[in-house]
């Protein structure tokens, strides 16, 4: 049974923050942080025609594909983040959070739909407003190597005093080990939350960074899988072997399934090509492209859509997906028996995960 965590919890929960938080006025120290990189960043390189490969399997095949286990070690992180005291969650948290980081060196890249430079067709996706392909300088930064997890999303709200999210249909569409469902300002506030409580400047990714990422410091690489190609049953699920994975854990309409299953892109990111889509902190415009600064561009400074990346299996797997952009409203909205529009639930909402920023962001 899920609710509200009382005022009386809430007032103890804010003044343990306070304890536990870092002094305001002292400097992030980024000496401390991982500035190692994955040896697939110079092994791994894009392919000269990405390939989708097992996309017609049989059925007798699709039966036997395996399903994959999460790591040991990451799931028992993960649930003994429901255990203790919220001061002792919240120190497994912070504890988490910074080993799961991994470090982007900064540096240029060709942002956009880069299939005429690269060689490999006329484009990548069917869209016109990620075909203005000019250099985009970044900034480092380090990034989340998961997508956000109940288990992590739940010591925030828990702390905060906030309702919990995915609690709707009696919370069948979350699961500790799954990636949260969050409206646009609650997953902002996660990562500030973040900050909070490290010293450090959390935030969500900005468009540019995630693409950055998602191709692997902007390499040609037009889908975040290991390889950069789409293999069906081994770096990324076939739809029914999703379907089998996702129902041992929750129900969700983008059949989300337990972080890190599949094999992480040669940066060391996971789950990026595909399972659901993530927040970003940009406002979309279609011109955004052409219009933006090419040194750590921010976006639009307003909007009435944010912008959605990565992808989700009910979409459809397609090769592109570090391309793609897609559109969401902050809170997103579907329509009731009544063909009204309401707010989605929030275990259908978009994920997300969180960067710190070496350069302090504007917005």
């Amino acid at each position: 049974m899920f609710r509200t965590v009382p005022q009386p919890f809430r007032i103890v929960a804010l003044t343990v923050l306070a304890l536990l938080a870092p002094a305001a006025c002292a400097s992030p120290d980024f000496s401390a942080l991982p500035r190692t990189e994955s040896p697939n960043l110079a092994r791994v390189k894009p392919p000269a025609n990405p390939r989708v490969l097992n996309e017609h399997m049989p059925r007798d095949q699709i039966e036997k594909l395996p399903i994959p286990q999460q790591s040991p070690e990451l799931t028992a992180a993960l649930l003994d983040l429901e255990k203790g005291s919220i001061e002792e969650r919240i120190a497994k948290l912070k504890k988490k959070t910074i080993a799961d980081l991994i470090y982007v060196r900064g540096g240029s890249f060709m942002r956009g739909d880069f299939a005429k430079i690269a060689g490999i067709g006329a484009a990548l996706t069917a869209s016109m407003d990620d075909k203005v392909v000019k250099e985009i300088t970044l900034s480092d930064f380090w990034m989340g190597k998961y997508k956000i997890t109940y288990a992590e999303f739940d010591v925030f709200t828990d702390a905060t005093g906030r309702k919990r999210t995915g609690i709707e249909d009696d919370g069948e569409g979350r699961h500790p080990l799954i990636p949260a469902g969050a409206y646009w300002q609650e997953a902002k506030d996660y990562c500030q939350w973040l900050g909070q409580i490290t010293g450090y400047p959390f935030d969500l990714p900005t468009e540019a960074q995630w693409e950055y990422a998602a191709r692997s410091r902007g390499q040609f690489f037009a889908t975040a899988t290991d390889d950069g190609n789409l293999v069906y049953g081994r770096n990324n699920p076939k739809d029914e072997q999703a379907d089998r994975i996702s129902k041992r854990h929750a129900r969700t309409s983008d059949r989300r399934y337990p972080v890190g299953l599949f094999p992480a892109n040669p940066l060391g990111l996971y789950d990026m090509a595909y399972m659901s889509f993530e927040w970003v902190n940009d406002w979309y415009a279609e011109d955004a492209y052409e219009k933006s600064s090419t040194y750590d561009p921010l976006g639009p400074s307003t909007g009435t859509e944010k912008v959605i990346r990565s992808w989700y299996l009910g979409n459809g797997q397609i090769i592109g997906t570090n391309i793609w952009r897609k559109t969401s409203k902050p809170i997103p909205l579907t329509k009731d028996l009544r063909r009204q529009f309401v707010p989605n639930e929030t275990y259908n909402s978009p994920s997300l995960r969180c960067v710190i920023n070496s350069v302090p962001s504007k917005q």
